[in-house]
This record gives C-alpha cells, structure tokens and sequence, in this order.
C-alpha cells in the first residue's frame, strides 16, 4: 500500500487508514455515515437516503444538520489540508448530496467480492491451489463482525448479505481442500463449524464426504443420522437429495467426491 493510498475497511470495525496509517473516524455514527458512503461509492447519495440508511424509526431533530457536520468531520480526516488537489477529492458535494470519490478496490468489501470471484474462476479452470489462496486471501480480508457498530437499515442488510457469502465461500474453500487432499484437517474444522450452523446441509455432506474418503464410514453413516435428526427437529424437514445420495453411496460402499454436487451457484 502507497503513503496515500486510502482504504476503507467494513469487514470489522469500520475504519479508514492512508497507506499503514488509521484514521480516526469520529463517533459511531459518524463511522456509519462513512461506511453509508463507502457502500455506495461512486454514487451520489442525497441527505434524506443518508438519513434513510442509518435511522430508523423516529430521528433525532435536525437530523439532516448532523449529517451535513458528520460530512464536514469525515472530509477533513479523508482530505487532511496541504495535500495536492487530485489527492483532495474524495469526499466530494454532489447535487444533490454526496459522493464518496475513491477507486472501488479501496473498499475491503470489493477486494473481498473479487477475489470471491477469481477464486471460482480458478476453480472452475481446475487450478484448485489457486483457486483456494484467492478463497483464503478474500477470507482474511475480515476482521469481525462486519460492519461493527452500525444499526441501521442498510449496515444491517449488508451485514447478513456478507455474512452468508462469507458462510458460502468457508463451505467452498473446505470443499477444495477436500479436493486437494487435506481430508484428516478437514473433519475438525468441519464438526467446528457445524455445533455454530447445524442446519447448513452443505456442511454436512462436506462432513460425509471427508470421513468416507478417509476410511470413516460408519462414522460417516452416524453423521448422516445426526444430520436427519437435526433437520427434522429444527426445521421439520428431511435432508435434501444431495446428502440422501451421498448416504446412498456409503450404504453401498461407493466412492464419494466433493465433485460435482458440491458447488451452489451463488452470485457475488
């Protein structure tokens, strides 16, 4: 990262830092109106969809006030005096509100999204150890609970978008290591992950898979039964036609593969 490169980090607590140094952001909704802009950079939002994100319900009076003071704060923490002029505008006054003027890779959110999508790429090219260092880069790009500290409307619909890829590509990057043989390290994760989301089928039928492949069957036909009961008790369902075909093999001592049921097509 350059000196002045600026980046705007919401997969976590939501803060801003220029090359290695952070910056501080002010109060928590003076954070959230930041994390606003950040979320729709490039786009300009109005006072009252500034407003309409982050309050919900009854508004503090003089609402609209504050948000303009929270925009003056936050440009003269992004735009520090004395720096060149096409350093300057990033927070810019945009009829008929304002515009968060930054390269989109300088939001953790987008590098997280684009290496979601390289990583699938490379899978699909079956370059699986490329495919699982982009996976596992775009994962280290969080650093808690994203968007920390916001509450409104649009942080929260974020947050659970987020939170479900994030979900989704812990499921992928565990199936191509399955596919690249890291079967023993696997199962511990995967029983981990499961006793926190016991109702994520895909956790399961990575869970049968890892224990047939290492020689676990009955294991594996325990797991199944656990995966039923869980199922029905919680959601009052039965496992889907993937798991029951992977309980099918196993019965009859067939081969079982991450390949090629594994994948859940899943827009970033």
């Amino acid at each position: 990262m350059s000196h002045d490169e600026l980046s705007i980090l919401l997969l976590g607590p939501i803060r801003a830092q220029r090359g290695d140094t952070h910056l501080y952001l002010g109060t928590p909704r003076q954070r959230e109106v930041l994390a606003v802009l950040a979320l729709r950079s490039g786009m300009v939002m109005s006072v009252a969809q500034i407003v309409d994100a982050i309050w919900a319900g009854r508004r503090p009076d003089s609402v609209e006030n504050m948000v303009h003071t929270y925009i003056g704060r936050l440009r003269r923490v992004l735009e520090p005096p004395g720096r060149r002029p096409a350093l300057a505008r990033v927070l810019r006054s945009t009829r008929p509100g304002y515009t968060l003027d930054i390269p989109s890779g300088a939001v953790d959110i987008i590098r997280f999204e684009q290496d979601v999508r390289a990583a699938r790429a490379a899978r699909t090219q079956a370059d699986l150890s490329q495919s699982l260092y982009l996976f596992q880069r775009g994962l280290a790009h969080w650093t808690g609970r994203a968007l920390h500290e916001a509450t409104g409307p649009l942080a929260e619909a974020e947050r659970i978008r987020l939170t479900e890829l994030r979900q989704d590509v812990l499921e992928e990057a565990t199936g191509v290591r399955l596919l690249l043989g890291d079967v023993e390290n696997v199962v511990a994760e995967l029983r981990w992950m499961l006793a926190e989301h016991p109702m994520r089928e895909r956790l399961w039928e990575l869970l049968l898979v890892a224990l047939g492949q290492s020689s676990r069957r009955a294991e594996a036909l325990t797991a199944f039964q656990d995966a039923r009961s869980t199922l029905s008790d919680r959601l009052g369902v039965e496992p889907g036609h993937r798991l029951q075909d992977l309980h099918r093999r196993l019965l009859r001592s067939e081969p079982v593969t991450v390949w090629p049921w594994w994948e859940r097509r899943v827009s970033v």
